[in-house]
């Protein structure tokens, strides 16, 4: 084998494993679906508990919002990657989803809005190992607007 044919030979092996990764995930889209919608309920679970302390439905407790928000801010980065190519409303998987298809038509904005959601996460853990109950507050309204933003645009009601 001469050394010119090497770097070809390691190109059309990088290739093939890279078609057979996109063929397993175009197979797994009810898989991709179900992590997301998983992924967004243990957020959601998450975030019931700061909002409820920060309308004062229920005491304040430190400890347990600086978990739920350390917990929260760890989580937002996941679901993201299960809204895969043939996942969305509309795309023929026959699972239930309320992903609208102006995900994929503004997959930009989308991601931004997800980014918005990590720093926004990661601001409210950050507040909840101090003592400004306050700041908390507004916090978490943040990030219930952020979530809300998302919805408003790229959810089906």
């Amino acid at each position: 084998m001469t050394v010119t044919s090497k770097p070809w030979l390691a190109t059309l092996g990088l290739s093939l494993g890279l078609l057979a990764s996109a063929s397993v995930q175009a197979v797994d889209v009810d898989k991709a679906i179900q992590y997301r919608q998983d992924a967004l309920r243990v957020m959601a679970w998450q975030m019931g508990p700061l909002g409820d302390m920060a309308q004062g439905n229920i005491d304040y407790d430190a400890e347990r919002f600086a978990l739920r928000a350390g917990n929260l801010a760890a989580l937002a980065g996941l679901p993201w990657e299960g809204f895969v190519e043939g996942s969305l409303r509309g795309d023929g998987h026959g699972m239930d989803t309320d992903a609208l298809a102006a995900i994929g038509d503004d997959r930009d904005d989308f991601e931004a809005r997800h980014q918005s959601l990590v720093e926004e996460t990661a601001t409210l853990a950050a507040l909840a190992e101090g003592d400004d109950f306050a700041a908390m507050r507004r916090q978490v309204a943040s990030v219930a607007n952020t979530c809300k933003g998302c919805h408003d645009n790229y959810r089906a009601e």
